[in-house]
């Protein structure tokens, strides 16, 4: 026993943590060039040029806001509605209540009763056993109602998804419609992500990472000719889904495969970061890493899917390949490259004198990018300050913690399990 011990540490670990080193040389070689592209393609903010809204006549934007008990964030939720759209006649929210058991679909009836408000907002009924089958679904039902609405002009027609907790402005509803307006050939535009109130750390950490990482990721989309939906915000022209009876699927990630399946049609699709859509932040730990889940085992579902399908399509560039590809092996690469990560910082702790050079690299890369990320966060809403290049800096503590829903999303996809592991929304108020 001790021989092999002996043969192990003298033969077997050297080579392992060898192996352990070019792997994490390899991560931080990557993800380093990664982020000098991102930082590159987020350099320009973006400039919109002014145009009057009546060009925007013969438009209708529908809403599409799919609810599961979520009585919490009703009245919040349209009234803020009905206040951001009271200038604009052609708009209206088809509010989706999927089978609510917690009196979702009566506070919808009591408030758009109370507001009179019958023109602006409706609502949809789906009921068990064909509700709470999936947010695909949901929205399907609602585009099957939305075609019988606009059937005389698909093309002057836009299509939103909204989650439950968004809000949006009254100038990003009228730049949505002038988007399309603007630009005929235009399929589907996604909106900028942001939170709307932040309470405490992780609050703040999803903030910037949505106002920055996920911004600078799309941007260069836009180069490379991917730009991708990500739920929230989403608008899609009517015509372009006339194709498909039922265009949504319920993979848990059901907004990449959605855009997903638009590009390999070769639709042009768009990322605007000049408009924004609000969203409640998840304020707690475990509920946030179960959400995280979820996304990323929607991620290895699509991978599954749509890799062959992605890497053979005619109508995608090499760069938007390879950023797809890249995007749906992003939970095997980030889980093997961890893992070496671990096992060198254990044994550079042993060694240190020899990995100081390491060290000084790395303490320097995280200050510069973290000032960096807290000058562009900073830009929207013009309050730079040493703490928030402090609190940027811990976007590694956050990486972190996000870590263990890359190994739950692969407990679960071994496993089998794909029930729809729902974000709670209104848990602050």
């Amino acid at each position: 026993m001790l021989a092999v011990s002996r043969f192990l540490v003298r033969y077997i670990l050297p080579w392992f943590i060898r192996i352990c080193g070019w792997v994490s040389a390899f991560g931080i070689f990557y993800y380093t060039l990664w982020v000098l592209v991102l930082v590159l393609g987020s350099i320009r903010e973006p400039w919109r040029r002014k145009r009057d809204f009546a060009l925007a006549a013969g438009y209708h934007l529908y809403v599409m806001m799919p609810m599961l008990n979520e009585a919490g964030v009703v009245n919040s939720t349209l009234s803020k509605f009905l206040e951001n759209t009271t200038s604009i006649d052609q708009i209206t929210l088809l509010v989706i209540d999927d089978g609510s058991d917690d009196g979702t679909g009566d506070l919808i009836k009591q408030f758009i009763a109370a507001h009179h408000c019958e023109k602006k907002i409706a609502l949809l009924q789906r009921f068990k056993p064909n509700a709470q089958t999936g947010k695909g679904n949901a929205l399907n039902f609602g585009l099957n109602y939305i075609r019988k609405l606009a059937s005389t002009d698909h093309e002057r027609t836009i299509v939103g998804v909204l989650d439950a907790d968004a809000v949006m402005k009254e100038k990003d509803f009228k730049n949505v419609i002038l988007e399309y307006v603007v630009h005929p050939q235009l399929a589907l535009l996604q909106t900028k992500v942001r939170m709307i109130k932040v309470h405490n750390w992780l609050e703040l950490m999803q903030d910037v990472e949505f106002a920055t990482v996920n911004d600078w990721i799309q941007r260069v989309r836009n180069v490379i000719g991917n730009a991708a939906a990500s739920g929230n915000g989403q608008f899609i022209r009517l015509s372009a889904m006339d194709d498909k009876q039922n265009p949504w699927g319920n993979a848990l990630l059901e907004d990449f495969e959605f855009s997903t399946n638009f590009l390999l049609k070769g639709a042009q699709t768009k990322y605007c970061s000049d408009i924004v859509v609000y969203q409640e932040a998840v304020n707690k730990t475990k509920p946030f890493i179960r959400q995280r889940s979820r996304w990323v085992q929607g991620g290895l579902d699509c991978a599954q899917k749509y890799f062959s399908r992605v890497v053979k399509s005619p109508e995608l560039g090499f760069w938007a390949k390879f950023e797809m590809v890249f995007f749906m092996l992003l939970p095997f690469f980030t889980v093997l490259v961890g893992f070496s990560n671990l096992v060198i910082l254990l044994y550079a702790c042993g060694h240190f004198i020899h990995f100081i050079g390491l060290f000084v690299f790395l303490l320097g890369a995280v200050t510069a990018l973290s000032y960096y990320m807290a000058f562009k966060y900073a830009l929207s809403d013009f309050r730079i300050s040493p703490k928030l290049v402090i609190i940027c800096s811990t976007m590694t503590i956050y990486n972190v913690i996000l870590f263990p829903a890359i190994l739950i999303a692969f407990y679960r996809k071994i496993t089998g399990a794909s029930s729809w592991i729902k974000t709670a929304h209104g848990v602050q108020s």
